[in-house]
């Protein structure tokens, strides 16, 4: 399996080579890294997709994932709110923010509210029950 994905990167690479302003060939390669774990080389693809296009709420909320993972909290919350603010209807970055907050921040209190944001903006929102569920696994963790 590594030996396909080496393969499929050095391919991928390639025609990025050819084609600087291949966002979806970008995008791929990010998210090889993201699912390979290398944070380092998620960002940079993912930076290189919202240079070309910031309009990638996706793209956005998986790189401040990697932020997380690289443990820059502050720069992953502001990524999250970013996309919050710019994609209110994203629901993937109001439990991605929350999760960062209860678990990087110890921030309960906070968390909760955001996953309360996207109940109270959408509530029939895909990750509706998601944001239900945390809701109640942090009921008893509030002071």
């Amino acid at each position: 399996m590594e030996s396909g994905t080496s393969f499929n990167i050095e391919h991928l690479k390639g025609c990025l080579n050819n084609d600087i302003s291949d966002i979806e060939t970008a995008k791929s390669l990010g998210n090889i890294y993201y699912d390979k774990g290398d944070s380092a080389q998620a960002i940079v693809y993912y930076r290189h997709v919202l240079d070309l296009n910031p309009d990638q709420p996706g793209v956005r909320t998986d790189l401040g994932t990697m932020y997380w993972r690289n443990e820059n909290h502050s720069l992953s919350e502001q990524t999250f709110r970013d996309v919050i603010a710019r994609h209110p209807g994203f629901g993937q970055a109001y439990v991605n923010l929350g999760l960062l907050l209860r678990h990087a921040k110890g921030n309960v209190a906070e968390a909760r509210s955001i996953w309360q944001q996207l109940l109270d903006a959408n509530p029939d929102h895909e990750l509706a029950g998601k944001a239900r569920e945390l809701l109640k696994e942090t009921a008893t963790d509030l002071n």
